[in-house]
């Protein structure tokens, strides 16, 4: 069955070509009596986002069709009809989808995901086998794969594919996006195999969360089980710089608007307002899953009828528990539980003509659904954890008259959106009655009043809102790659703007660029072959050779000052020209008393964190955590950040980050604004600066001069043109630089 036409997004959203990598294809292989195949396609909000841009440009969609295959292929005639619509079957056996689908991923993954710790059950052999099926998934990736695709993988069944795929094809630029929930650090730390889980997801060049609760508790998690410095909205990992994006899932509002005359609509909607005989409708919607506080949900409700019988005539629960994962033991004794619930419930309160709850155990079409959606008074979306849920938002497009009460709990990802609904706490049963009683006694005035802009909201941010979003991050994502090593062609182009320049001027970082990083700062003297090079650089005529560091400019003297180079010194703040006998002060700094404040802490945090120290420097402090433990103290590195900047707020302070070291220093102070200063006093521009520099605090320099022959030493992302591997390959650069070279005049300072 050829699969129904998508529409177009329109000619602006040309993209590269794009692979989906999936669990589930979003379609169904079945026999015909003939013995050939016939392939159905499935309904689903992932696939109505995501099945334009991959048939228009031209994709593959990788998954399991649903079918099981004792050789763990897909029969020839099969992947060849699969092959014809865009998609690339991956089979699973028997055993396969029994380790790795429903007990690595439904019994271990999804429990611990949702915050339930109990619930887990980690086995290494379902691991290795949820492991062997996700390198099977990468596999069918690189086997597809062209240069320039764009591959996005979606959710927790296939963690550990990003980085299966990139240690095989770095060229491909990589996507994920997790729609269930990432629990806070103490429970994630829970899941054995946590630290290849992260490395997995790490693979990607942008990972994607529903919300930014999720993104910060997987940045914290990263930081607390790898030891990864991070920002806001970035880890560093691997000489990568890996994005965190929080862009929550749309739905389609279109099916959920059509009228109430539409032929699939009008019956059910009859007969549902038959059964309520005029009572008030309370909605409860979603699969059989613990996850989805059912309940709860309905021993709230038994318990409000028992302090308000009368309302048994007054008000019907129509409850919708779709089968799910059935032939798992935890949702059996759930359905069993759920069904003994509603039974008593009706037995208790209901009587001849009147029954309080229709609960009902199977699935419902599009548009008995949409009818649903219409007749109710009350939508209760009350999961005890949900990464989004979009019942919440269907029930919202499909409310065209702007009226019904949405009853939301808050531990769902859409309670982050859908801020005009009732939010309520789900294991609170008593603010759960209250909840039912306030929703039904809403005025209409109220409830449009909520209504109307959250309908507004989820027809605006839709499914293909999220796609165009999330493909956008994923091919932007190469931008922030490291920079191109310098060798071959990039090498000779170097040596021939030296060459053709007459008047060079040198701006170098010292620790990291042209001296090897220590534990001990103090230990980090220059060595022998240093001196001898900058010696001969500065002896050259058309060089000018400045180092910029955070170092003192005591520490710059002592060691280098024999060179005959200047220092811009502690981060831009103070500056010694060639030559020069006094410093020169930059900036205008605070008096010295905020130290008083702030050392304490550092002190503090040291004293947690063995192989730490604090660094006093003449206008700041400085908290070096190389010599520590990496996960722990990346953690506190983490901690102490965020503290310092609440505390420091409304101070003329900032916080650095630098490479293993956080320092505190008065604002206004960079390499950037210092170098500037200094090239801003010559008599005319060299013809070619040169900068280099291997942490964050050098990119300041980087982004302030942008034609320079900047470059990074390390492996990371970078406002850098070029970079080298090492220290020691950027002094080898520089001697080769140097020898090959001609000599030009001197500089006119």
């Amino acid at each position: 069955m050829v699969p129904p036409a998508i529409p177009s997004l329109g000619p602006s959203t040309a993209r590269p070509r794009l692979l989906l990598v999936s669990n589930r294809l979003p379609v169904k292989l079945k026999r015909t009596e003939s013995g050939g195949w016939t392939a159905e396609r499935t309904l689903g909000g992932l696939a109505t986002g995501l099945s334009g841009p991959h048939q228009e440009s031209g994709g593959v969609w990788i998954g399991w069709p649903g079918v099981m295959t004792e050789d763990e292929a897909i029969p020839a005639d099969a992947q060849a009809l699969l092959k014809g619509l865009g998609f690339h079957g991956l089979g699973l056996s028997e055993e396969e989808h029994e380790r790795y689908y429903l007990r690595a991923s439904n019994r271990c993954i999804w429990p611990l995901l949702h915050g339930f710790v109990e619930r887990v059950e980690f086995d290494r052999e379902d691991w290795n086998t949820y492991r062997r099926v996700n390198q099977r998934f990468a596999d069918a990736v690189c086997e597809e794969a062209q240069r320039g695709d764009t591959v996005f993988v979606q959710d927790f069944q296939l963690c550990l594919v990003p980085a299966m795929i990139r240690e095989k094809r770095p060229d491909l630029r990589i996507g994920f996006f997790l729609h269930v929930p990432f629990p806070h650090t103490g429970i994630f730390r829970a899941l054995p195999s946590r630290a290849e889980t992260l490395k997995g997801l790490l693979g990607a060049d942008v990972i994607g969360f529903h919300t930014l609760e999720y993104l910060r508790c997987f940045r914290s998690a990263a930081r607390r089980v790898l030891g990864v410095e991070t920002t806001s909205h970035t880890v560093e990992y691997q000489a990568r710089q890996v994005s965190l994006v929080a862009q929550p899932l749309g739905i389609d509002p279109t099916p959920w608007e059509r009228p109430d005359d539409t032929p699939e609509i009008a019956e059910p909607l009859a007969e549902l307002k038959a059964a309520a005989a005029g009572r008030k409708v309370l909605l409860g919607v979603e699969r059989l899953d613990y996850t989805k506080g059912i309940l709860e949900r309905l021993t709230a409700f038994r318990d409000l009828l028992e302090e308000r019988p009368e309302l048994a005539e007054k008000v019907v629960f129509f409850q919708i528990a779709v089968p799910s994962r059935i032939e798992v033991d935890a949702y059996r004794d759930l359905k069993e539980k759920a069904e003994q619930l509603a039974g008593e419930i009706n037995s208790r309160f209901g009587r001849v003509g009147v029954q309080p709850l229709h609960y009902q155990f199977h699935g419902v079409d599009p548009g008995r659904l949409t009818a649903l959606y219409r007749v109710a008074d009350v939508c209760v979306v009350t999961p005890l954890r949900d990464g989004l849920n979009l019942v919440a938002k269907e029930f919202v497009a499909a409310r065209h008259q702007d009226d019904g009460v949405l009853l939301l709990s808050e531990f769902t990802g859409a309670a982050w959106e859908l801020t005009e609904a009732l939010h309520v706490n789900p294991y609170d049963l008593d603010a759960m009655k209250s909840a039912y009683v306030r929703a039904l006694e809403m005025s209409p005035e109220e409830q449009a009043a909520r209504m109307a802009p959250m309908r507004e909201r989820v027809h605006r941010d839709d499914i293909h809102h999220w796609t165009r979003s999330m493909l956008d991050a994923i091919e932007n994502s190469q931008r922030s790659s490291a920079p191109e090593l310098i060798e071959d062609e990039i090498q000779e182009d170097c040596l021939r703007r030296w060459g053709a320049a007459s008047d060079r001027f040198l701006a170098l970082d010292y620790d990291g660029t042209l001296r090897e990083l220590q534990v001990d700062p103090l230990t980090a003297t220059p060595a022998p072959e240093l001196i001898e090079r900058l010696e001969a650089l500065v002896a050259t005529p058309g060089n000018e050779v400045w180092i910029v560091s955070g170092r003192t400019l005591d520490f710059l003297t002592e060691h280098l000052g024999g060179t005959g180079v200047g220092f811009i010194g502690e981060h831009g703040r103070v500056a010694r020209a060639p030559g020069a006998r006094e410093p020169e002060q930059l900036v205008v700094t605070l008096d010295p008393s905020w130290k008083d404040r702030i050392r304490p802490m550092l002190e503090s945090v040291t004293g947690r964190v063995h192989g730490s120290h604090v660094e006093e420097k003449p206008e700041g402090l400085a908290w070096h955590y190389r010599g520590a433990e990496p996960e722990s103290a990346a953690w506190q590195a983490h901690e102490l950040y965020q503290h310092l900047g609440e505390i420091m707020a409304d101070e003329n302070l900032e916080i650095m980050r630098g490479n293993k070291v956080l320092e505190i220093r008065p604002s206004g102070i960079s390499k950037a604004n210092g170098l500037a200063t200094v090239l801003g006093r010559r008599a005319k521009a060299p013809d070619l600066v040169v900068i280099a520099g291997d942490d964050v605090t050098d990119e300041s320099m980087f982004r302030a001069f942008p034609e320079a022959l900047s470059v990074l030493v390390g492996s990371r992302a970078s406002s850098a043109r070029f970079r080298v591997e090492a220290p020691e390959n950027f002094r080898t650069l520089l001697g080769l630089w140097h020898a090959t070279a001609p000599a030009g005049t001197s500089h006119a300072s």
